[in-house]
């Protein structure tokens, strides 16, 4: 095994523990409720339970390139706003 590969599986073993990774879960299911409501839209937006830090914020889009294979360019500390044509890539 490279080096490369060994540091990618331990730090993607760690972002699975994070806080923020039960938050991108939380956005998976509000995703695929959206899309079953029919509620189909550019843009779905999650609003976080409690404000995040600018650290949170940043393991939260690791986070999401390990769960949807790209990171989560629009963000505060009060929401995320997922764009929906990035699934489409």
């Amino acid at each position: 095994m490279s080096s490369k590969q060994e540091i990618k599986d331990l730090f993607v073993a760690e972002l699975l523990n994070t806080p923020e990774y039960q938050i991108i879960l939380n956005i998976k299911q509000l995703i695929l409720n959206e899309i079953a409501t029919p509620n189909i839209q550019e843009n779905v937006i999650y609003t976080f339970e409690n404000l995040l830090t600018k650290d949170q914020q940043n393991i939260l889009s690791l986070c999401s390139i390990v769960e949807f294979g790209f990171k989560i360019d629009n963000m505060n500390e009060f929401c995320a706003v997922i764009d929906m044509k990035k699934f489409l890539d």
